[in-house]
């Protein structure tokens, strides 16, 4: 039974692992692509850059919205739910075994 629970758990933590990965990927892939898509005129000033619209933050906004770019804002947003499941998965079974079988994880 410890070899299935040791198994269980590099498979989980791999997973995890992969996932941050995907996520890291797409949250660089959007922000580069916001970021080029954005004007840097008074981006230095946050007040001022508020009231532009093509100003990094209410790119982004836009982004996050799916007014611009919705097919990566789809794939990053999966990417993001990806990572969640899998560490939600990882630490909801590491709990369960830490209170039905501890001695598995020692």
């Amino acid at each position: 039974m410890s070899y299935v629970v040791s198994a269980l758990i590099i498979l989980l933590v791999t997973n995890a692992i992969i996932a941050f990965g995907i996520a890291f990927f797409w949250q660089a892939r959007a922000i580069f692509i916001v970021f080029r898509a954005s004007k840097w005129d008074s981006a230095h000033a946050p007040g001022k850059a508020l009231g532009k619209p093509d100003s990094p933050l209410n790119t982004f906004s836009r982004f996050i919205a799916g007014e611009i770019f919705p097919e990566l804002r789809r794939k990053w947003s999966k990417a993001i739910g990806y990572v969640v499941v899998s560490y939600l998965t990882l630490f909801l079974v590491l709990g369960v075994l830490e209170i039905v079988a501890p001695e598995y994880l020692r």
